[in-house]
């Protein structure tokens, strides 16, 4: 697992913990508000999409030992300032440095799978939240939201419209994958220490 710190500069850190073991294909981001990169090509489209089953709402509190959440702005163009994440097999992602929204502009968080089984992250975004996501999302059409936990990046989907749901919906792999990102953001079991996953 790649690492970047805030200076921008890779390194390499080992990391341990449940959830490494299912993330381990997945690469890491730059520092404080930079985001990461997955293993893969961005996936399709974040959506409210509806989910075949659903695991239970986590709410979003105070917890010291929850992990981050953070939704950037990407583009497959490259673009002034903004921060390249190469992906695997191959190609580059480019991210915006500042966050649409965090973990404080969430009410919920829920693990879901979808008709293939597949896993589904599902964020349950305040007022707020829902304000800056459908401005963002208003005002740069046909991006991607790159979706970052802790320093991984878990889903880069691209949208179409601007959103206009409380929940977003990201496919992240697989159903295991989801269940501990969400657990992990609402801080249910002990996540990983500073480094992320």
């Amino acid at each position: 697992m790649r690492n970047w710190h805030s200076d921008g500069g890779p390194g390499v850190k080992l990391l341990a913990g449940a959830v490494l073991a299912v993330l381990a294909g997945c690469q890491a981001v730059p520092g404080p508000q930079g985001p990461a990169n997955k293993a893969a090509a961005p996936s399709a489209a974040a959506t409210a999409a509806p989910a075949q089953t659903a695991g239970p709402r986590h709410a979003i509190t105070e917890n010291r030992q929850a992990m981050d959440l953070r939704v950037f702005l990407a583009d497959t163009r490259s673009r002034p300032d903004w921060t390249p994440v190469a992906l695997k097999p191959s190609g580059v992602l480019y991210v915006r440095p500042t966050a649409i929204i965090g973990r404080d502009d969430l009410i919920g968080i829920q693990s879901a799978t979808d008709q293939k089984g597949e896993g589904i992250l599902v964020l349950i975004l305040s007022d707020e939240g829902l304000r800056k996501m459908h401005e963002a999302t208003a005002a740069n059409p046909g991006l991607r939201l790159a979706l970052v936990v802790g320093h991984t990046m878990l889903a880069a989907p691209g949208y179409a419209a601007p959103v206009s749901q409380q929940q977003l919906a990201f496919a992240v792999g697989s159903a295991r994958n989801a269940e501990l990102a969400a657990r992990s953001v609402a801080g249910v079991e002990s996540a990983p220490s500073a480094g992320g996953f």
